[in-house]
């Protein structure tokens, strides 16, 4: 059971830095359009709360794969929504 633990907190670190990746593409599209009309703020600022409340219980509980995903994550949402925020109305 030990070499399952093992390998379950390499993954769950892995899988939260890959999730973390997944939000570049928008913020790429947002940068390349100059535009975020299409972009729900909402949702990301939502995935923000969310991942700001995981990352604050992997630092309480010292659990540092949640940290490393949910730093990778918070990243990525915030990097969408500095993002949506600059283009806001923004259309060429």
């Amino acid at each position: 059971m030990e070499t399952f633990d093992s390998v379950l907190k390499v993954l769950v670190g892995a899988v939260g830095v890959g999730s973390g990746a997944a939000y570049v593409p928008q913020a790429v599209r947002i940068w390349k359009r100059r535009s975020s009309d299409d972009v729900s703020l909402l949702t990301y600022l939502l995935f923000l709360l969310g991942q700001v409340i995981w990352l604050t219980y992997g630092i309480r509980f010292g659990l540092v794969e949640i940290v490393l995903g949910m730093s990778a994550n918070l990243a990525g949402s915030l990097a969408v929504v500095f993002s949506a925020l600059r283009f806001r109305g923004r259309a060429t």
